[in-house]
């Protein structure tokens, strides 16, 4: 009898583990899509971009911009669309990905790299990326992102 309990908590941790895995691999999976929706984006310029804020993004998320201020999803499609037609030559990188689920939430953490043309000038950023995620019926939303930037992004942006 012990050994049949002992076989069922291994099964069920086998389970729970292999759960979990899928979990993450879908977290990423949302992430790296919605990367290459906004790359198609940048690229074509026929893509509906604040449908696409919609279908990753909870519509109450927050994201932390890397110069510091606080923004709601609305400012946030604002400056994507202000800012599509200026940009060219888009490219990214995601490194070191790091995705943690517990239930129905997940933490994402990787360091997004963009390089584009922006107004004909080159620049190359270096993110530092954490997002929170929920699970919903449709999948992942993002309700939350933070993203810090290197002192080389900062001089881009900002001047010495």
């Amino acid at each position: 009898m012990k050994l049949i309990s002992v076989l069922a908590l291994v099964l069920v941790l086998g389970c729970q583990e292999e759960d979990r895995l899928m979990d993450r691999q879908n977290v990423e999976m949302t992430i790296r899509n919605l990367q290459i929706s906004l790359k198609n984006a940048y690229t074509t310029g026929d893509v509906d971009t604040d449908r696409l804020i919609d279908e990753y993004y909870d519509s109450s998320a927050y994201y932390v911009t890397p110069w510091g201020t606080s923004e709601v999803l609305d400012s946030t499609k604002s400056r994507l669309r202000t800012s599509l037609p200026r940009i060219t030559d888009y490219d990214y990188s995601i490194e070191s990905m790091d995705v943690k689920t517990y239930g129905d939430a997940a933490t994402a953490f990787f360091v997004l790299r963009q390089d584009y043309k922006v107004d004909g000038k080159d620049r190359s950023e270096y993110l530092p990326t954490t997002m929170v995620l929920e699970r919903r019926k449709d999948g992942w939303k993002i309700v939350h992102i933070h993203r810090s930037a290197d002192p080389e992004s900062w001089k881009q942006w900002f001047g010495n």
